[in-house]
């Protein structure tokens, strides 16, 4: 897959910004996109800038990729945000990127651009809420010709190995939906799950007309299923269950651990599977 890339693309991603299954399940989705060679792309929740490097390849050197994250900059490990976005800066690639640690409708509100297409990939489950898409793709309207969105999808599509996966990540979002200030949420992947039909009534409801969507797997050895269930699995997370209040919450939430437990207790943690990603690509609507 990285015969694809540039000689620039692969030095940096060999340096370590991210695994071979990260960097393959991303280039399947922006091969699926079509994004033309010179687009001025404005990539959302950009975080370490495991997409935005092969944005920055596959655009070439009349493309620019404007990445925008309002996350603080020592969030994530074991590289930080700060860290992993000096390190694409200074690199061969770098003069294509701008990073910006700021929200979407922020930057709208202090930038005229007009962009090709802007980019969600992988990155709403992190908003405490999926209302805030509609805020975004608001903001969006008359500064981008396209809007493209992929996130993980709640569907086995007949693999049992990925059930462990979409009971985790309901079990996050149960705890962390609409609690931002939580300060055991800081370092979890997903505070809130959105579904394809939610995002197609928002798209709807903000000016935005869908023109494709489908579902791809997700690349062997894509580790975020791994992640999500190892995190919940943990004796830390245990204990944030047991603190949960009133008590119907903690026992629904308990009941949701022990599922991630049942699911896990036939096969090893390295078995488990990422759940599919459903992508999609957005016109404005007449």
């Amino acid at each position: 897959m990285t015969s694809e890339l540039s000689p620039a693309a692969v030095q940096v991603l060999e340096s370590g910004i991210s695994s071979s299954p990260q960097v393959e399940h991303r280039l399947a989705l922006l091969r699926k996109w079509k994004i033309p060679q010179g687009s001025k792309v404005l990539e959302i929740g950009c975080g370490q800038g495991d997409c935005t490097i092969l944005l920055a390849d596959l655009v070439g050197e009349n493309g620019h990729v404007t990445a925008i994250d309002p996350a603080s900059l020592d969030y994530g490990a074991p590289m930080t945000l700060g860290e992993a976005q000096s390190q694409l800066k200074a690199s061969p690639l770098g003069n294509r990127i701008t990073f910006k640690q700021t929200t979407v409708e922020e930057f709208c509100q202090t930038n005229d651009e007009i962009y090709d297409c802007a980019v969600f990939a992988r990155c709403l489950w992190y908003l405490p809420s999926p209302d805030i898409l509609l805020s975004m793709l608001r903001s969006l309207r008359g500064r981008v010709r396209r809007v493209l969105i992929a996130e993980f999808l709640l569907d086995l599509q007949g693999d049992i190995a990925v059930l462990p996966h979409m009971l985790a990540v309901i079990s996050l979002a149960d705890i962390n939906i609409g609690q931002p200030s939580d300060p055991w949420t800081s370092n979890d992947n997903v505070q809130s799950i959105c579904s394809p039909k939610m995002i197609r009534e928002m798209g709807r409801e903000t000016g935005w007309e869908l023109e494709t969507e489908s579902i791809i797997e997700a690349a062997e050895g894509l580790e975020d299923g791994r992640w999500e269930v190892g995190h919940v699995l943990s004796e830390s997370y245990a204990a944030r269950v047991e603190s949960l209040t009133p008590e119907p919450r903690r026992v629904y939430a308990k009941m949701l651990l022990d599922a991630v437990k049942q699911s896990t207790a036939t096969q090893p943690l390295a078995a488990v599977r990422a759940l599919p990603t459903w992508f999609s690509s957005w016109k404005p609507s007449s």
